[in-house]
């Protein structure tokens, strides 16, 4: 089993899952505990992909869909308006 990537948004890391679920990717979530000192800190939610074999086509699904480790940043109206 390999940790594919984490993120304190919940909502993220479900949708995520879904999406490689759909793909036939078996997937596991996984919350984990507050680091020590951070304690107003959302827990963190983990994706983890069951099959070490799958990893590869889980990365490029996440590439391909642009979520996970993947997301592209979104630019603000002033910085798209200069490309």
């Amino acid at each position: 089993m390999t940790m594919l990537y984490f993120s304190s948004d919940d909502s993220e890391v479900q949708g995520a899952a879904r999406n490689l679920l759909d793909a036939g990717i078996a997937c596991e979530i996984r919350h984990g505990p507050c680091p020590d000192g951070m304690v107003s800190q959302p827990f963190e939610v983990e994706l983890w992909v069951q099959r070490d074999q799958d990893c590869h086509r889980a990365l490029m699904l996440c590439v391909e869909l642009g979520i996970g480790f993947a997301k592209r940043a979104i630019k603000s109206a002033a910085l798209a308006a200069a490309d």
